[in-house]
Formats: C-alpha cells, sequence, structure tokens
C-alpha cells in the first residue's frame, strides 16, 4: 500500500475518533451494508434518510430516503447503486451500497427527519480498499494495523455476498401492516352486524303490532256475529 494512502486511512480514523463516527470498509466491486440503530418510540412516525456530508461543517446531500407512507417503511427505495430500507418496530435503517467504486468513499449520516429538520441519527465513514485478487476471500482482507491504535473509533469490514441457504424472514413492519388490515376488517364485520341486528330488532315489534291487530278484528267479528241476521 502507497504511503499516501496510509497516511490518507489514518487521517479519517482519526477525523471519525474526533467526531465519535463508525468507520467501515469495503472492497471495490463489492457491496456494502450499513445499519444505523434508533429509538423506536422516539422516532415513531418519522421517514429515515441517507445522506452524504460534502465538508466537516458543510451541508449533508442526500442521497435516498425511505417510502413517504411510513407504514411501507420496510419497502425498498433505491437510488442508483445505493438502496435504504427501515424496520420501524426495531428501529434499524438498513442501506445497502452496491458496486462499491473509489468514489463512494466519504463521510456520510444516516438521519431522522420531521418536516424540514433532520436529526442525525449516526455519521458513518466509508473507506474503499481495492482488491488485490478477485477470489479472495473477504475474511483475508488486510487492514493496517496503525488504525488498531485509535480508540474510540470502530472500524468494521462488511461484505454482501449472495447466499442462496439463507432463510427470508418478512420485517415486523409488513406483520404490523397485516395485523392494521386485519383488524379494520374485523371492526367494519362488526359494525354490519350490529347495524343488521338493529334493524332485525326495530321491524320485529312493527310486525307483530300488526298481527295483534288482526287478531283481535277477528275476535270482534265472531262475538258480534254476522250482520244481517
Amino acid at each position: 500500500m502507497e504511503p499516501l494512502h496510509v497516511f490518507v486511512l489514518l487521517l479519517v480514523t482519526e477525523l471519525s475518533q474526533a467526531l465519535n463516527t463508525t468507520v467501515l470498509q469495503g472492497v471495490a466491486g463489492q457491496s456494502l451494508r450499513v445499519s444505523c440503530t434508533y429509538d423506536a418510540l422516539r422516532h415513531w412516525g418519522r421517514r429515515k434518510a441517507w445522506c452524504r456530508q460534502l465538508a466537516e461543517e458543510g451541508p449533508c446531500q442526500r442521497v435516498v430516503s425511505t417510502h413517504g407512507v411510513w407504514l411501507l417503511a420496510f419497502l425498498r427505495k433505491q437510488n442508483g447503486s445505493t438502496v435504504i430500507t427501515d424496520d420501524t418496530l426495531a428501529g434499524t435503517v438498513t442501506i445497502t451500497l452496491r458496486n462499491l467504486q473509489a468514489g463512494d468513499a466519504g463521510l456520510y449520516q444516516c438521519q431522522s427527519l420531521r418536516g424540514r429538520e433532520a436529526e442525525v441519527l449516526q455519521k458513518v465513514v466509508v473507506e474503499v480498499l481495492e482488491d488485490p485478487l478477485d477470489d479472495q476471500d473477504a475474511g483475508d482482507l488486510w487492514v493496517p494495523e496503525e488504525s488498531e491504535s485509535f480508540e474510540g473509533a470502530q472500524v468494521e469490514h462488511s461484505t454482501s455476498r449472495s447466499q442462496s441457504g439463507k432463510t427470508f424472514s418478512p420485517p415486523t413492519s409488513i406483520l404490523l401492516l397485516l395485523a392494521c388490515v386485519l383488524l379494520s376488517k374485523l371492526l367494519t364485520a362488526s359494525i354490519l352486524w350490529a347495524v343488521a341486528r338493529g334493524r332485525q330488532k326495530l321491524e320485529t315489534p312493527v310486525a307483530s303490532g300488526l298481527d295483534c291487530s288482526q287478531d283481535a278484528g277477528h275476535q270482534l267479528q265472531i262475538l258480534t256475529g254476522p250482520r244481517g241476521m
């Protein structure tokens, strides 16, 4: 590795320590998954976003955000090679950077949106490493020892590869949406049953009253006998 690259790596690590951020390393051409956790109750009903900070004190340019309808936040939203999804019950927003390139390296933010305001959930420094061998195992990738001396900066190496044997488990947001649909159908059925029951009770006394009047007239005719005799 060139000395300049080592210097930049150490500089970024030093910066991440000062900003209390997380450093994630990915390999060029592969995928990098970022998970930002948050308080599910505090951020209930808020959209989430992934933005790139152009400078240390500069604005954060939004890359992608979750679905406009909060109940559909579990659906994937994609902008270019960046995908975001939000598990609102578990309190975890996941961003996937596909086909990493050297230009993807930089400082990013996970944000919680409330109107025009944006609250920073987590700051992430993305580093893109060159892959010397295409068939090299991700666990054998070399990480500079100098970066281990900096405490307070959490360094992780993450690559995403397809696993055909991995079982699929639906997000908790899908279960919540299905529960709301079933509950609404149950309430609708209960209301219709109550209305039908009320109408039946109103019609029954009227019908019985008509029968009583007919019976009384018939009895009166029997007692008085036929006219003209």
